[in-house]
């Protein structure tokens, strides 16, 4: 019994046993001792699951103990399945959640991860455990809804995912299996510890390996630090999509000479597909996809189409017996990308509710001959005037030589509908016009857009669509639509800077937008205050207008 034994002591035996046992399907694994920090950023770089780091004077103790910990490059946790979601009889969504006091507190949905052969085993297991109520508990429990099915808590599911959201949602969940070896009730919510930056040393140098008898032949061999990757950095596989033909070119450069391929625009999607789903999801999304790059045919798709993934949803509008295609989540954005899907262009509406305006945006469309900085003065000018009528306003560049100026609404609590939102923001851009005609136009018409800057409000229409928040666009150097704080509407703002490329990492360090939500305000109260002034709303032409934007 060594269990007393620190565990230096105990693999010591070990590896003396293994060589005398001289098998050639059991191998001592050498431990590194060297600083965690470092030995996890190397083997997140090997695209490693992780690190198991322990205690050298532990001794050995059965079950969990604060003797040893894991840390993933992606985090894992085990949940609980509460419930799931489907959608003509096909998984669509587990609906988990961990223990807390008395609680089974609802942790967000796993939407992603399951393979064909995975459902198949799955769900009669789900279906077996169906349940009349919802077994969540506390703050945040989901509501019931037509395509929700509630469980037993009983099913343990492992995950991987991207981190906990401030609510407490896990972010980016995808399912990994079913946990056989565990009970429902032990499920609790673990918080990873923050990882440090450090600079990670080649790890052979850190490890002093020993060596060890290879054969009966007596020949040397050096242990190697960790086992070959089963997922190397140039995996097709993002977020359990599959990324077909990854190395074709979409772009031929993002401003530095290197092309872009179908797997770079999936990682993109990924990379800031959390801050993205918010400004799209519950929304008709139309897709400009170039299967074979920019320079060859593209197509724009708002409609379902055979074969598509089961990862888009669906949203039924009135007056059209097609659904129209929407994403919700970030496992979408990358079946978007699979689809070559290089721009997405969202409704403005509330989401789910096509009918209501959820937010106002400003085209800022300027001729080729007009400077961009003319169009940072008609940027910060709508500003004030829109702020005067007690609106909130966002700027974003549109991925080429415009601006767009965004409104967030209270929607439905307006109870306000297209035509009222479109003739608000007809009327703002007429009255802007009107008192500087030299420089801005409220018509398309090209014969009278030079040196002028086209102030279009057609974007607020009930079917008509704007370029996403962070939307590549399918343009020469693959550039994005980048959203943007005021302060960086001025001299030396360069559009072309935010690329596929460089706006993740920007991003990142950036806090841009994060008053968005809480910024909504009320159209019916500004359309008070802009009649009070005397600018009363013209009413807008009635031929409806969609498409995407310029």
């Amino acid at each position: 019994d060594l269990r007393s034994l620190p565990l230096s002591k105990r693999k010591q035996q070990l590896e003396t046993m293994l060589d005398r046992l001289d098998s050639p399907t059991i191998r001592y694994l050498q431990h590194f001792e060297a600083k965690a920090d470092a030995v996890l950023a190397s083997a997140c770089r090997m695209s490693l699951e992780g690190i198991v780091s322990k205690r050298l004077d532990g001794t050995y103790v059965s079950g969990r103990s604060g003797g040893w910990t894991k840390a993933k490059c992606r985090a894992g946790h085990e949940v609980v399945v509460g419930g799931y979601t489907e959608r003509e009889g096909a998984l669509r969504s587990l609906l988990v959640g961990v223990n807390r006091g008395n609680h089974l507190v609802y942790v967000g949905r796993v939407g992603t991860g399951f393979g064909q052969k995975a459902v198949a085993t799955l769900l009669p297991r789900l279906k077996a455990l169906t349940a009349r109520a919802s077994p969540f508990g506390g703050d945040g429990a989901p509501a019931h809804a037509p395509d929700i099915r509630w469980l037993k808590p009983e099913l343990v599911a492992e995950i991987e995912f991207a981190g906990w959201t401030e609510s407490g949602m896990v972010r980016q969940a995808a399912f990994k299996g079913i946990r056989e070896d565990k009970p429902a009730r032990s499920v609790q919510a673990e918080r990873p510890s923050r990882l440090r930056r450090a600079d990670a040393p080649a790890l052979a140098s850190e490890a002093r390996p020993a060596t060890r008898r290879a054969g009966r032949a007596g020949a040397k061999t050096t242990r190697r630090a960790a086992p070959k990757s089963a997922a190397p950095s140039g995996s097709d596989m993002i977020l359990g999509v599959r990324i077909s033909q990854p190395d074709k070119s979409l772009w031929p450069d993002a401003g530095d000479g290197r092309p872009v391929s179908k797997l770079e625009l999936a990682q993109y999607y990924a990379a800031v597909g959390e801050w993205m789903i918010g400004h799209i999801e519950g929304r008709p999304c139309s897709l400009v996809r170039a299967p074979d790059g920019i320079a060859k045919q593209r197509f724009f798709q708002r409609h379902a189409m055979p074969g598509q993934s089961n990862l888009f949803e669906m949203i039924s509008v009135g007056g059209d017996r097609k659904p129209y295609l929407a994403i919700d989540r970030v496992s979408g954005l990358i079946a978007a990308a699979q689809s070559a899907a290089l721009e997405l262009h969202p409704w403005n509406c509330e989401p789910n509710k096509p009918e209501v305006p959820g937010r106002l945006v400003f085209d800022l469309d300027p001729a080729p001959d007009v400077d961009f900085s003319a169009v940072i003065t008609a940027a910060l000018e709508l500003r004030q005037r829109l702020e005067a009528l007690g609106l909130s306003t966002f700027c974003k560049t549109t991925g080429g030589k415009g601006l767009h100026v965004v409104t967030p609404l209270v929607g439905a609590r307006d109870r306000l509908d297209w035509p009222a939102a479109k003739t608000f923001a007809q009327a703002v851009c007429v009255h802007m016009a009107a008192d500087n005609p030299q420089r801005y136009l409220t018509t398309m018409a090209k014969k009278d857009r030079t040196g002028r800057i086209f102030l279009d409000y057609l974007r607020n229409d009930r079917m008509a669509t704007a370029v996403a928040p962070l939307s590549p666009r399918a343009r020469a150097g693959a550039p994005v639509s980048m959203p943007l704080s005021w302060q960086q509407v001025g001299k030396g703002l360069d559009p072309m800077r935010f690329t596929v490329r460089t706006a993740p990492g920007l991003l990142e360090r950036s806090q841009v937008w994060s008053e968005y939500d809480r910024a909504k305000q009320s159209l019916r109260a500004a359309i008070a205050r802009l009649t009070k002034a005397g600018t009363p709303p013209t009413s807008p032409p009635s031929k409806r207008r969609r498409g995407v934007a310029r």
